[in-house]
């Protein structure tokens, strides 16, 4: 089996306030069996985290879920947005309200990020905000092109 390569240029990236991350490689799988995951909503179980954006359809990250799914790790890169200044760095790119009210810790959404349709969670890490961004593995390079060229949170 061919080894799964990166659709980004660097694994990580620190910029002021902000580190980006190459997760690519975390086993993605769609499942259509019910998780009790709401819409709009992520839950994080040990190294797997599970959301839902759409009616009857969950994404589940790390280990694969029970019942039927589909591999999408070929098919999505995954991008990690941490630090201070994320949120700052996010709203030049992504219109969705990223204040904590709206987009608290484990909040999930489909929105557009840099123009291309994203998968978006809330997910913290350390108690630091943290965004992982799931996009088609085809704009992977595009997205982290952007978001590195952005300037520092101000």
């Amino acid at each position: 089996m061919p080894e799964l390569q990166s659709p980004v240029p660097k694994p990580q990236v620190d910029l002021p306030g902000v580190r980006l991350s190459d997760e690519s490689a975390l086993p993605k799988w769609r499942t259509w069996d019910d998780t009790g995951v709401p819409i709009g909503k992520a839950r994080r179980d040990g190294e797997t985290l599970t959301l839902a954006v759409a009616p009857g359809e969950w994404l589940v990250l790390g280990e694969r879920p029970a019942g039927d799914a589909v591999d999408l790790t070929h098919v999505r890169a995954a991008i990690r947005v941490t630090g201070p200044g994320a949120r700052r760095l996010l709203e030049h790119v992504c219109a969705l309200d990223m204040s904590d009210p709206m987009t608290p810790d484990g909040a999930a959404a489909r929105t557009l990020v840099a123009g291309v349709a994203t998968e978006l969670v809330r997910d913290d890490r350390s108690g630091e905000p943290s965004y992982l961004l799931l996009v088609s593995r085809s704009f992977g390079q595009s997205v982290w092109e952007r978001l590195t060229s952005l300037p520092g949170p101000a």
